[in-house]
């Protein structure tokens, strides 16, 4: 099942961080302690289980979108699957599994409640193969991911983009962020 999710996600090739067809996964995994276990979810009914240690809850609903989350949290989150939806169907086929995005909203007070005006910043940081020029990245992430996600009406001309700021991002996935000690 490891395995199957590095798939799915995308790893398979040693340049991309990891190879599901290659990786040798170990279990070093433990039985949960018998005190955690009774506070978390032994005897409990579903709606009751809790996260225990291991939760790291926010958030908050708001009537600014449908799905009554805060339009930052909706965009970012559409931006990301986006991202994935065109490395997984080939539109752009040098992005890789490993990608970031934020956006930042600016607000107005409307009969004290806040209305989202426009996009202010839209950040989107992506793993992608070493033969592309971050010129050719700005462009495909505007064309090909901000631009069918953010509504047009939120796009203005003072909004700033920081397309893999950072410059290259060719190793990513757990190769990119976790090393051996």
């Amino acid at each position: 099942a490891r395995v199957d999710c590095l798939r799915q996600v995308g790893y398979d090739d040693e340049d991309k961080g990891i190879n599901y067809k290659t990786c040798e996964i170990i279990n070093r995994i433990n039985k949960q302690s018998p005190d955690i276990a009774q506070g978390v979810h032994l005897n409990k009914r579903v709606e009751d289980i809790g996260a225990g240690d291991q939760g790291i809850m926010f958030g908050y609903a708001s009537d600014e979108t449908p799905e009554l989350m805060p339009l930052t949290h909706v965009l970012s989150t559409q931006l990301g699957s986006r991202l994935t939806e065109v490395r997984k169907n080939g539109t752009l086929e040098w992005v890789r599994p490993d990608g970031k995005t934020q956006v930042t909203v600016a607000y107005k007070i409307e009969n004290g409640a806040m209305v989202p005006l426009r996009a202010h910043t839209v950040v989107i940081s992506t793993q992608h193969s070493p033969d592309v020029s971050n010129e050719q990245i700005s462009k495909d992430l505007l064309e090909h991911v901000i631009k069918p996600v953010i509504p047009e009406k939120y796009l203005d001309d003072k909004t700033i983009y920081h397309l893999n700021p950072s410059g290259r991002f060719v190793q990513g996935g757990p190769a990119g962020d976790a090393t051996r000690a």
